[in-house]
């Protein structure tokens, strides 16, 4: 289901209580004439064969619901009379619009659904905007924002709105629009540009999926962003991610090298350039010179993460490398052998990591009141567990 979102205010008693007729001018060049930029819009997706299934018209007890009537042919005068009479008294009720509602869907060629919203004064009414708002879209429903016109505090609203459909239903937000009656020129008659405010869409997206790929690992939430302009990155991404989130640290160095790489070219996309130092800062770690390097550069960005089983992990394998020379670091029989020699020749950090991977792996109830009593505090845990990595980096650098 496609659904177009809109608001409707009150205009200023000096503009005779209705909004100005402009011709809205679209991207395309098309343009048509109204006071109301949701008709706009409308026409506009009917020009480009994408008519919606149903406009969502949001407003107060107090918005010029009676102006939206004058669009139709007025046969219902009790229903005209009932809109002007609560239109004056501030408190139109949700009987009336939900037979405005019916009246309008013939004009205007689409379903048409008004639905009283508060004006959002405080936080209570901020709240109640947004689930009215979800309230009335379907799981998985297209929404296309129209933040023109009502409250200057609305668009804000709607913007919070689209985080919100995103995780409660599943939505596809497509498009955000704005009439600019504040940019008309001085034609005449005057004509106003339509801004699309995607650019806001899709910085919004960076916003959630960017710390949840860093906090999970789950670098493959990003490759969406990519896969139509830059194909390879968005593959390499994949398959950073489950390299990454198995333990392949070798694998996982070879395709943050190759991530790095496609980032050093610039993105068309504006809101992936802005991030894209912020990305490249991420895959740091790749630029260390050895396995163990990698290790321990990964086990202190699995502890900043909040992974502390994979970075206790990390920091245990890279005790075994720091035991290598760099060109037998990842050799696996070279590997079961330094193994071997460490747990004959333990100190207290490698015990320590070895019964905290034991507990951590296999919920073993530890006898070691160190452990026990680091297992109760994640902060002297993730704290214990930079140190040692500190440690580590610190004799690899010595070394």
């Amino acid at each position: 289901m496609e659904i177009l979102v809109t608001t409707l205010g009150k205009a200023r008693k000096d503009d005779g209580g209705r909004y100005n007729t402009l011709n809205y001018r679209f991207e395309d060049g098309f343009e048509f004439a109204s006071s109301f930029f949701m008709q706009a819009l409308l026409e506009y997706r009917k020009h480009i064969q994408r008519k919606p299934d149903l406009v969502l018209v949001l407003g107060t007890a107090s918005s010029m619901w009676d102006a939206l009537l004058e669009q139709t042919n007025l046969d219902d005068l009790d229903l005209v009379e009932t809109l002007l009479q609560e239109n004056k008294a501030g408190a139109v009720s949700t009987t009336t619009l939900e037979r405005l509602s019916s009246t309008l869907s013939d004009p205007f060629g689409v379903k048409i659904k008004c639905v009283l919203i508060p004006a959002g004064r405080n936080n209570l009414e901020q709240a109640e905007i947004l689930r009215v708002i979800a309230e009335q879209v379907p799981e998985k429903a297209t929404v296309c924002f129209d933040v023109t016109h009502g409250y200057r505090t609305l668009p804000l609203l709607e913007l919070l709105s689209i985080f919100y459909l995103i995780q409660t239903r599943n939505a596809t937000i497509n498009e955000i629009f704005y009439g600019a009656a504040d940019m008309r020129n001085d034609e005449n008659p005057p004509v106003a540009p339509v801004i699309r405010l995607d650019f806001v869409k899709d910085m919004l997206e960076w916003l959630t999926r960017l710390p949840l790929a860093e906090e999970t690992g789950r670098y493959d939430q990003l490759a969406a962003m990519f896969a139509q302009e830059r194909p390879e990155l968005a593959e390499a991404l994949k398959q950073h991610s489950v390299q990454l989130r198995t333990n392949q640290t070798v694998s996982a160095h070879k395709s943050a090298v190759k991530i790095v790489a496609l980032l050093d070219k610039p993105f068309d996309d504006p809101s992936a350039e802005l991030y894209r130092p912020i990305l490249q800062r991420k895959f740091n770690w790749s630029r260390g010179v050895d396995l163990a390097e990698w290790q321990i550069l990964s086990a202190k960005a699995a502890v900043r993460a909040g992974d502390l089983l994979r970075a206790t992990i990390l920091l245990r394998e890279a005790r075994i490398s720091l035991a290598l020379p760099p060109d037998k670091q990842t050799k696996s029989k070279e590997r079961e052998q330094a193994n071997k020699n460490l747990n004959k020749e333990t100190d207290a950090d490698d015990e320590l990591l070895l019964a905290l991977r034991n507990c951590l792996a296999h919920a073993d109830r530890p006898k070691n009141k160190q452990i026990r009593d680091l297992l109760q505090d994640e902060q002297a845990l993730a704290k214990k567990l930079n140190r040692i990595a500190d440690k580590l980096y610190q004799q690899r650098k010595d070394s």
